[in-house]
């Protein structure tokens, strides 16, 4: 058994791509291990800014051997076919053995396979991982047609037998080296690290100043902040997005504590969070009594012998230069807003292009107010106030700190609005008809938020439709998957019962409306399969069904999940399967059209006369209980009428000599499917 490290040192690696190429990492090369046939205990993956490396441990030494089975010619084929096939395994005919196969007799001969060693099998995997790497984005550099997300300076990988005995594995690359060494920090350690095990590669790369765990860098800031704020009355405000970015910015995280000068502390703090966390990469701190932001924690990646002074000297001047600047446009937008309002700014919109082929983010904002009104009739909502919201949603715009910082687009809107002392449920709107933008951002809740959300997304949804700019594959440049699925989480989490589909259709033709009603169905399918719905039932719900109003197929998907877990859901599908597996085969078999009307003066027995009877009493239940949405209710009573089918069928057979009395019974037989299938599709569903 034997330990392997493999580790890729290039330039910088960006930080959002690093988890991704760890997974990835471990992904790929254990794959080619289970492929390979080659046993190990445990594989790990670290990333650094400068490194994707990846560990093994208890890796056998080869691969096991096997036999493999050779076919050979049919019995009974001429004679020379089968010495042929002997001699080109150079073997005698009389080592050949006679099995059978489902298309005759024929003849083989094993093969003793023998493994291959780990060695082979770890350069074939290292070389083609070099290769064909899935880096969302890579580069070719020099001479040499390699693609690595940054230029790849090395490869260092090393097969430890034990403590004493080790191996370099030359990966045999024409433009990477394959090196005996590894680098520890490159800006505070140029000696070269010669591992003797995976023990003293993680020990020399911490006396190197490189810690390799993400985690462990992590877990370094956390408490290093912590520890700098014991005496400060203050905290940091959460951003587990930003942390995990600083964490791949460093391999050896020292951290600090800043002041912010006075002059900015009166700058919203969403500008300071926002202008610190994306120009600067600071961690904003905010004091816990005023609720001002006054500090922030800047992480370096190098000791400092002057115990950080100067770097926070340098920071600090940057930082000031960033808010000086984010103080002068906010004044700026101020001055506007007090002179002419906010609703000013709407107006300067036909200045911006939303698409060149759709128009300008006013031509946007006119469609998003004309929508908003249609939401806000379905919904019951004060229609004067979703105009005013709509006219302002994206009046920010054009402001010049959103120009400066356009991840504040909302945010500043809103503080604008509050500060012109428009009503807060319109200045929410503002800010909250983007969300979710994250996948687990929560949702719009306030009545006129809900209104532009809706609004806003079925028009991007609608307008790119029109001009043919869908998704396809992976690309997806104007984030509609996202629309689509923040529409759907919206109507569902709100519980909105709203028919989009007719608002849809009224706006395109109908094969795009066809055509958008599917893509926001399989959007809908992905954000269930994400709640562990199983698969069977959105098939049985969306099987005769457009998701027109998701709200309530959701409903019916729910209220079947819960049903399945009752008796009364046995009762059902035995109630389903036999006149549905019947009426299928005479159909088939005969090319039946069947009506759903059958003739009571046909019904020769008194089992038949019963089970319509008891039909007509649950399809009126149904239909009352569908009316109402109550899907549980449909579902009960559907239930209810397995005795009169079990009779039926044990006493009345449906093949009779008379051809109309055989067809009225298959027509009893569609009635009760398509009762059925009016709540779902029960066939899809899985015991």
């Amino acid at each position: 058994m034997s330990d392997l490290i493999l580790e890729f040192y290039s330039e910088e690696i960006p930080s959002r791509m690093q988890k991704k190429a760890s997974i990835d990492l471990k992904d790929i090369f254990t794959e080619g291990l289970v492929d390979a046939g080659l046993d190990y205990y445990k594989i790990e993956t670290f990333v650094t800014p400068r490194r994707l490396a990846l560990i093994v441990k208890g890796l056998s030494n080869s691969s096991k051997s096997y036999f493999e089975e050779k076919r050979g010619p049919r019995v009974g084929s001429p004679e020379k076919a089968i010495e042929g096939f002997a001699r080109s395994l150079s073997i005698d005919k009389s080592s050949l053995f006679i099995k059978k196969e489902k298309k005759g007799d024929f003849y083989f001969h094993k093969v003793h396979q023998k493994g291959n060693s780990a060695k082979e099998i770890i350069v074939k995997i290292s070389t083609d991982i070099i290769s064909n790497f899935p880096w969302k984005k890579s580069m070719r550099w020099g001479e040499g047609n390699l693609r690595w997300v940054r230029p790849l300076k090395f490869v260092y990988c090393a097969l430890f037998e034990n403590d004493t005995s080790f191996e370099i594995i030359d990966l045999r690359l024409k433009e990477i080296s394959s090196v005996n060494f590894t680098l520890g920090h490159y800006m505070i350690s140029s000696k070269k690290i010669f591992p003797k095990n995976v023990n003293d590669y993680l020990k020399q790369l911490v006396e190197n100043k490189v810690i390799l765990d993400k985690s462990e860098r992590k877990k370094i800031i956390v408490n290093s902040y912590k520890k700098l704020l014991i005496n400060e009355n203050s905290c940091v405000i959460d951003d587990e997005d930003l942390i995990d970015e600083i964490v791949g910015l460093v391999e050896w995280p020292v951290v600090f504590l800043g002041y912010i000068d006075e002059e900015f502390l009166t700058l919203p703090k969403e500008i300071l969070q926002v202008t610190m966390k994306e120009h600067q990469k600071f961690i904003s701190v905010i004091n816990k009594e005023t609720e001002v932001i006054d500090k922030f924690i800047v992480v370096a990646n190098m000791l400092a012998e002057d115990g950080g002074e100067a770097i926070l000297r340098g920071n600090s001047r940057v930082l000031r230069s960033r808010l000086k600047d984010a103080k002068f446009f906010f004044e700026n937008d101020i001055k506007v807003i007090e002179k002419k309002g906010l609703s000013s700014f709407t107006n300067n919109l036909n200045k911006v292009t939303f698409h060149n082929k759709i128009g300008s983010q006013l031509d946007r904002v006119n469609n998003i107010e004309e929508i908003s009104q249609k939401i806000s009739k379905l919904l019951g909502v004060d229609n004067s106030k979703c105009r005013i919201a709509a006219r302002l949603c994206k009046a920010d715009l054009v402001t010049q700190v959103v120009s400066e910082l356009p991840e504040l687009q909302g945010v500043v809107g809103k503080i604008y609005a509050d500060h012109e002392g428009i009503d807060h449920v319109i200045s929410d709107s503002i800010r909250e008809h983007y969300l979710p933008i994250k996948l687990n951002d929560r949702v719009p809740s306030q009545s006129i938020s809900i209104v532009i959300a809706i609004s806003d997304r079925i028009n991007s949804l609608i307008s790119f439709w029109k001009i043919k700019e869908k998704p396809t594959g992976s690309k997806d440049p104007f984030a509609l998957r996202r629309s689509a699925i923040g529409l759907i989480r919206i109507i569902i989490e709100n519980k909105l019962d709203i028919n989009i589909g007719k608002l849809i259709s009224s706006k395109l033709d109908n094969r795009d409306s066809n055509d958008l009603i599917k893509f926001l169905e399989d959007r809908f399918r992905v954000y269930l399969l994400e709640k562990d719905f199983d698969h069977d039932l959105l098939e049985s719900c969306l099987q005769f069904s457009n998701l027109n109003n998701p709200y309530l197929i959701y409903l019916k998907i729910q209220s079947i999940k819960e049903f399945k877990k009752t008796d009364e859901f046995k009762k059902l599908m035995n109630s389903y399967k036999r006149p549905i597996n019947i009426l299928n085969a005479e159909e088939k078999k005969n090319n039946y059209v069947l009506s759903d009307a059958p003739s009571k003066e046909l019904f020769e027995k008194n089992d038949e006369i019963v089970l319509y009877k008891k039909l007509i009493e649950v399809e009126s239940e149904v239909s009352d209980a569908l009316e109402k949405h109550d899907f549980k209710l449909a579902l009960q009573s559907l239930s209810n009428f397995d005795d009169e089918i079990e009779n039926f069928f044990k006493n009345v057979v449906i093949s009779s000599d008379k051809t109309n009395i055989k067809i009225n019974r298959l027509n009893l037989c569609y009635k009760i499917r398509k009762l059925m299938h009016s709540v779902a599709y029960f066939g899809q569903l899985n015991l």
